[in-house]
């Protein structure tokens, strides 16, 4: 298994150092762009919530999304019903480059299953998950 996992880091970093070139330009950096998607895709989520999913420690959460509040794509509001709980929404400068991050996260999606038949598809994500739960019991 070890060339295996090994090979799952290699695809991870390809894709996001790929990623970070890509959306430099924009002043993310540091795979600020997957924050971005998150926070696009799940308006008003927590910042637990998106440690969580992101499986980073709340610390390298919490300085992401500041980058992404000072540079103007991310804005935190207080809960109206929890006033400790802060909630992470797009700006309208997140929301316009959004459809340029789905594009690659699509492109890149694409691309690690273009020689993959839908069957081998379904099998990779189901392997991966159960990989994924595994790990996520064990070290959580």
């Amino acid at each position: 298994m070890i060339p295996t996992l090994r090979l799952m880091g290699t695809l991870s970093r390809i894709v996001t150092n790929e990623g970070n070139q890509r959306f430099a330009k924009y002043g993310l950096n540091n795979n600020q762009f997957i924050y971005l998607i998150r926070i696009c895709e799940q308006p008003g989520l927590f910042f637990s919530q998106l440690a969580d999913q992101m499986k980073m420690d709340r610390t390298t959460n919490y300085r992401a999304v500041q980058n992404l509040i000072k540079k103007g794509y991310v804005i935190k509001q207080t809960h109206p019903e929890n006033k400790k709980i802060r909630c992470l929404y797009p700006t309208s400068a997140g929301q316009a480059l959004y459809p340029e991050l789905h594009a690659y996260e699509q492109w890149c999606a694409d691309l690690v299953g273009e020689q993959l038949t839908p069957g081998q598809q379904q099998v990779l994500f189901e392997s991966l998950s159960l990989v994924t739960a595994n790990v996520t019991q064990h070290i959580e």
